[in-house]
């Protein structure tokens, strides 16, 4: 859904809306099938700027760092972010951005795409690593298959090489 802010006038417009966001849209490996949001909220106009607040809710799955199964993963974050249309940001690319600053976006014309809005608030709220389980074994360097399935892979594990050094030793008789 998109709102055209041009037709806001000093009122709130409220918004809440169910879509899903695709996993191509968010740019990540982590995010494998599309992730259903609930996004409501309300869209504030001041003066060339737009504030959206309000609540995100996402739910789906995301692929475990080690073995690449399927997790359940969740989401229910408040958001505030401040929109600017760039005809209210001076062109001085020597300006840097203050504290105040920090939660601003810039609207590609007149339209605020809350698609967008929610991939945008999906990517912030992924954690850096997933693991379905905190003993996951991962995929088999070798093979590739899924460790954690019994039977899975067939591999001998490596030996380091560091070890081939000591092998020789165990066979031998320390006591003389």
């Amino acid at each position: 859904m998109k709102i055209d802010v041009s037709k806001l006038e000093q009122e709130p417009l409220r918004f809440d809306e169910e879509f899903s966001v695709d996993p191509d849209r968010l740019d990540c490996e982590q995010v494998t099938v599309p992730m259903r949001v609930r996004l409501e909220g309300e869209v504030r106009p001041r003066g060339g700027i737009f504030n959206v607040s309000g609540n995100c809710r996402v739910q789906g799955s995301v692929a475990c760092s080690r073995c690449l199964e399927p997790v359940p993963w969740e989401v229910d974050e408040d958001l505030s972010v401040d929109y600017r249309t760039p005809s209210v940001v001076p062109l001085d690319a020597e300006l840097g951005l203050g504290a105040d600053e920090l939660d601003v976006a810039f609207l590609d014309g007149d339209k605020l795409d809350l698609a967008e809005l929610a991939a945008e608030q999906i990517l912030l709220a992924l954690p850096m690593r997933v693991v379905c389980d905190e003993n996951c074994a991962g995929l088999c360097p070798t093979c590739g298959a899924n460790r954690n399935r019994d039977g899975a892979c067939t591999c001998e594990p490596e030996v380091d090489p560091r070890w081939h050094a000591l092998a020789g030793l165990a066979g031998k008789d320390h006591s003389s």
